[in-house]
């Protein structure tokens, strides 16, 4: 039998609200305000229902409705009027400002939180759920703080108000009343916490459509190179069917609660009149009071119902506060208390073992050493390790056991920015932002101006092929680089990590993509490079790593031999082989049989 949720708040919702209450930071003025000029905005409303009330109570008790007491009326409707205007503007601008304002420093939270994330968090999620919670996610946020919890607050103020008349008018008419309010309290908590159980998962499906979007749409090339276009809509509406169907469910579970706790809302008024009537036929109230009820009544309740209209969006916005909570709690890579700075830029690594999870180890027992300005290369087969090894230098993964030094300092005891400004990195899969050639090259360093720019293109060879791009360096190269070929975009990376100028520079198979007419050109570039810089390159091409000060061979996680080419070619090892396997490959041709 299925147990019943615990009715207390959830530690995960405290903790939520308690992380955005921090966020808020100087903001939480602007949301106070706004929540108290929601409040006073039905105030004003209440003036004007006293009104009447004075009105009527008085023409029930005989009083004639003269031309003073008309002015007077006239005049609190009108300050009434004015004071809900006034009110309802100043809270509308104060929660909207604030929301928007919030959601800003939330979402620059966010990205500043991603950036120390380690790189397994990311693998681990997909990328539709970390931009559904930049983007969908906050949007429920802003919706929420700007109008939901205003409107909340106003929805409250009024029925509040109203009661305690009620209760100074006549106690039993009051407590009737409160008694409809009592019975419908357990009704809303069940409302919210069947909301609740589906809210989250219903943001987790959407986050999952968005990421089955996002691969429909970046794969729609292979998509139709295979002809498999209704394959590859299959899975995005399976997902849009999964999303579908828990807002149905999320529907259907909430119908039998919000109906009840509407009936019983609506019911209050019908009670709450023959309470009065009884209580005027018994003589204990006279008939101006019967009246004031009566016209009381309709406001004490008809709000309450608005609370079911936001319900949704509040109990939504929550489960998008745990989403993102989900991220801002998430562990980053520890960060020195006393960073050190490095004695220099030879790289060290000592006994390092690492897995990517505890069923997958990939290096076992690693150590070498990289002399500064010399340049080192490693060498294996397909899954060997050899990323993984450039991956660890610049702190993408902590290791598991071992260290990572530079200079003699450990990476680890390094401050996060200097790091990041010791080591360049030209990875086999490039990427170019949605800018201008200038802006990607650019990106290696910031404040660079067009002749450094050049420069750092000239050296990587790229500047012949951006000169004949009809915009030059003002070529927009779409997202990706996708306007551009393989090799185009390897040369671009590389420009940008010469324009950076680290003492250290990692390639992770950069010329794999190099057309033949350039590489000549790319190794020369690199060959400058390793007499000013200390290079670690991965690479199976025997013309990048003939000249490597050392080569180093890796073998499912582990270093089976080192040492220079024609070393190593001599000893006729694994090294000598892999060469061999790479000549026969160099000479295999498509034929006719």
């Amino acid at each position: 039998m299925m147990q019943p949720r615990n009715p207390r708040v959830d530690r995960s919702d405290l903790a939520s609200l308690a992380r955005l209450w921090e966020l808020a930071g100087p903001l939480r003025g602007g949301f106070l305000l706004g929540i108290l000029f929601r409040i006073a905005q039905s105030l004003c409303l209440g003036i004007a229902f006293g009104a009447v009330v004075w009105v009527v109570s008085g023409i029930a008790e005989g009083r004639s409705l003269d031309w003073r007491r008309i002015g007077q009326v006239a005049l609190i409707m009108t300050a009434s009027l004015a004071g809900q205007l006034l009110f309802g503007y100043l809270a509308a601008s104060r929660s909207w400002l604030s929301s928007y304002a919030l959601a800003g420093r939330l979402r620059l939270s966010l990205l500043a939180r991603l950036r120390c994330l380690p790189m397994g968090f990311h693998l681990s999620r997909h990328r539709g759920d970390t931009v559904t919670a930049l983007t969908s996610d906050m949007q429920m946020l802003e919706g929420f703080l700007s109008e939901a919890l205003p409107r909340i607050a106003q929805a409250f103020a009024l029925p509040v108000m109203v009661l305690g008349f009620l209760v100074w008018w006549d106690w039993a008419t009051g407590l009737s009343a409160l008694t409809l309010l009592l019975v419908s309290v357990p009704l809303f908590l069940w409302a919210s916490r069947e909301l609740s159980q589906l809210g989250l998962q219903r943001q987790d499906l959407q986050a999952a459509a968005s990421a089955r979007m996002i691969e429909y749409a970046q794969g729609i090339a292979v998509i139709r190179a295979f002809n498999r276009i209704a394959r590859g809509e299959e899975g995005f509406a399976a997902a849009l069917r999964d999303f579908r169907d828990i807002s149905i469910r999320l529907v259907a579970r909430l119908t039998t609660p919000l109906t009840l706790f509407s009936i019983v809302i609506m019911l209050g008024v019908p009670v709450v009149m023959v309470a009065a009537a009884l209580r005027h036929e018994n003589g204990a109230i006279d008939t101006a009071t019967l009246i004031a009820s009566l016209a009381l009544v309709f406001s004490l309740y008809q709000p309450l119902l608005g609370l079911a209209a936001v319900m949704e969006l509040a109990r939504i916005a929550d489960a998008s506060l745990t989403r993102i909570n989900r991220i801002m709690t998430a562990v980053p890579l520890p960060q020195p208390q006393v960073p050190r700075e490095p004695d220099g830029f030879a790289i060290t690594f000592e006994a390092v073992s690492f897995g990517y999870g505890p069923d997958r180890s990939v290096l076992r027992d690693v150590g070498f050493t990289v002399p500064e300005r010399s340049m080192t290369a490693i060498v294996g087969p397909s899954g060997a390790g050899k990323s993984t090894v450039l991956n660890l230098l610049p702190r993408f993964w902590d290791v598991d056991q071992g260290r990572v030094r530079i200079g003699g300092v450990d990476v680890r005891d390094i401050a996060e920015e200097r790091l990041n400004g010791l080591v360049s990195v030209v990875f086999q899969d490039v990427y170019l932002f949605a800018g201008t050639l200038f802006d990607n090259i650019a990106f290696g360093r910031p404040g660079a101006v067009m002749a450094d720019v050049v420069a750092a293109a000239q050296a990587a060879r790229a500047h012949e092929f951006i000169l004949a791009l009809p915009g030059g360096y003002g070529t927009r190269v779409g997202e990706g680089g996708a306007t551009l070929s393989g090799g185009e975009r390897q040369r671009i990376s590389i420009a940008r990590a010469i324009l950076k100028d680290a003492p250290i520079v990692l390639l992770d198979e950069a010329t794999a993509a190099i057309d033949p007419s350039n590489e000549r050109a790319i190794q020369e570039a690199l060959a400058c490079l390793t007499a000013r810089k200390t290079l670690i390159v991965v690479a199976h091409k025997l013309s990048t790593i003939q000249a490597a000060d050392e080569i180093l061979v890796l073998m499912d996680g582990r270093i089976v031999e080192r040492g220079r080419h024609d070393a190593l070619l001599a000893a006729e090892g694994s090294y000598a082989r892999l060469c061999r396997r790479r000549q026969e490959a160099a000479s295999w041709h498509l034929g006719r049989v």
